[in-house]
């Protein structure tokens, strides 16, 4: 089993882009033009999580033996991108599935838990299709799971395109065996402690994919309709050379705003709004160039130049015995505390908190300016009682 995530096939459209060439339908094929990049250690370390979730939920399920299970961790417990923390953040996952399986079995003792099912989404997508980590089918609510091992990126369920195309998939594979009214899409990202889930009912879910998906994907297939910049081109491999990201860039920069000398408000709003989108473009644009010269390609007015080095030691046991007779370890080793999540593992939450709780500060966080979209309280009113001090 180990490694057959590692297997999967990507489409042209797949739901993992939804959300790009669903807004940016020539996207997809404008990916084509670039080499296919090696999937990141990140995504390596999904991956294996994956694979302990579905294993810890086959012997949940009873699907697979005691010796099998132990022979698969194992191998997995071997792989270099394995960690100490990964069995306990992949359990708030397996722990959530099987606290919702055993909810839905409470209200219908039939309900059903499906691990790893191929979606067919050739009706909406061209050559479209998918793998679902868990679905759990119930009186007439189908949960669709997924399972998003790293903790860079917050995702949110609602109207998420990646989820709606997976529910859409498991809609069409089970609607007509269990007659199926709703779908909660669920998204559970162990390591931020974050579970979003999101309802929308089946018609709704259906209709989106006739009326938006069939059209979007013909069109994105065929490589045809309009490119569109937008948070959605973070994933992109073609945005540094994406002439509708540079010309909004180039037209925010040095166009729109050259009078009057200062700007109002609602300009420097503007372009504040844009700051995520300049900022990963240009970074896109450094690393394909850099990329590209190590590969041999020369850019004109450029060339690779050796960087500056920092020294390190080739052996640090070979120093210490060296100069311990001259000064003594004491003057050669620096010495400082773990971190408090290092102790924490240490000694488990549990204990952590009870021992050590009354020693941690949490200080407030340094405030962010973030869109009012955002889901955090605003912090206007405190802000407002330190102005008065």
């Amino acid at each position: 089993m180990a490694g057959k995530h590692e297997q999967r096939a990507h489409a042209l459209l797949s739901a993992s882009g939804a959300s790009r060439w669903l807004n940016c339908t020539p996207s997809a094929r404008m990916e084509e033009e670039f080499h296919e990049s090696q999937n990141s250690v990140f995504a390596q370390e999904g991956t294996l999580a994956h694979e302990l979730a579905e294993m810890a939920l086959k012997a949940h399920l009873g699907l697979i033996s005691l010796d099998e299970g132990k022979i698969q961790a194992n191998t997995i417990k071997s792989n270099e991108l394995f960690s100490e923390e990964m069995p306990s953040e992949v359990e708030k996952y397996t722990d959530y599935v099987i606290e919702q399986f055993n909810q839905a079995k409470l209200k219908t003792p039939d309900a059903v838990l499906l691990l790893e099912q191929k979606i067919d989404l050739r009706d909406y997508i061209p050559d479209g299709f998918g793998t679902n980590d868990a679905v759990i089918i119930a009186d007439g609510l189908m949960y669709v799971i997924d399972l998003k091992y790293g903790k860079g990126v917050r995702v949110e369920a609602e109207d998420n395109s990646q989820l709606k195309l997976y529910g859409l998939g498991a809609l069409d594979a089970f609607d007509m065996l269990y007659n199926i009214d709703r779908v909660k899409l669920v998204i559970v990202q162990p390591r931020l402690d974050h579970v979003s889930e999101w309802e929308i009912s089946a018609k709704d879910l259906k209709e989106w994919g006739e009326k938006v998906v069939k059209v979007k994907a013909k069109e994105a297939f065929e490589g045809k309709g309009l490119c569109v910049a937008g948070d959605w081109c973070r994933w992109c491999k073609a945005k540094a050379r994406c002439g509708t990201i540079a010309a909004k860039v180039m037209k925010l920069t040095d166009h729109e705003f050259k009078s009057p000398n200062l700007l109002k408000d609602e300009s420097l709003i503007k372009v504040y709004d844009q700051i995520p989108l300049i900022e990963d473009w240009i970074k896109s644009v450094h690393d394909y160039m850099y990329a590209e010269a190590l590969a041999g390609k020369e850019w004109k007015g450029y060339k690779l130049v050796e960087g500056r080095s920092v020294r390190k030691w080739k052996d640090e046991s070979l120093v210490i015995t060296e100069l311990e007779t001259d000064f003594g370890k004491e003057k050669l080793l620096n010495s400082k505390l773990k971190g408090i999540g290092d102790i924490e593992k240490l000694l488990g939450k549990v204990a952590f908190a009870e021992r050590l709780k009354y020693l941690v500060l949490k200080p407030a966080g340094t405030p962010s300016l973030v869109p009012i979209s955002d889901k955090r309280p605003a912090l206007n009113s405190a802000l407002n009682d330190f102005a008065d001090i």
